[in-house]
C-alpha cells in the first residue's frame, strides 16, 4: 500500500531511472535534436493542413508546407492580397 502525501525523492529517482531504462531498451532512446526537429516540423505541417482543411481550404499538404516555410497565410488564395501580406 502506498504511503500518503508526496513520494520521497529517492522513490521519484528510482521511477525515473526505470522509465529511462525502459525507453532505451524498448524504443532505442530519444531522437537526436535534428530528428526531433523534423518530427515537430511534420506535426506542425500536418496540424495546419488538417485544421485549415476542416474549414474548407483546398490546399494539399505540399502547398501548406511550402506556404509555412515562406511564412505565407494559409487561408488566403494566391493573388494581390497575399503579396501585400508577405
Amino acid at each position: 500500500m502506498a504511503g500518503r502525501g508526496r513520494p520521497s525523492r529517492a522513490s521519484v529517482y528510482r521511477r525515473l531511472e526505470h522509465a529511462l531504462t525502459e525507453l532505451d531498451t524498448r524504443f532505442g532512446g530519444l531522437p537526436s535534436p535534428k530528428e526531433a526537429q523534423s518530427i515537430w516540423d511534420d506535426i506542425w505541417h500536418l496540424e495546419a493542413h488538417h485544421s485549415t482543411a476542416l474549414e474548407g481550404n483546398t490546399l494539399v499538404l505540399r502547398e501548406v508546407q511550402a506556404r509555412l516555410r515562406r511564412c505565407r497565410p494559409l487561408g488566403v488564395p494566391p493573388g494581390p492580397r497575399t503579396r501585400q501580406l508577405a
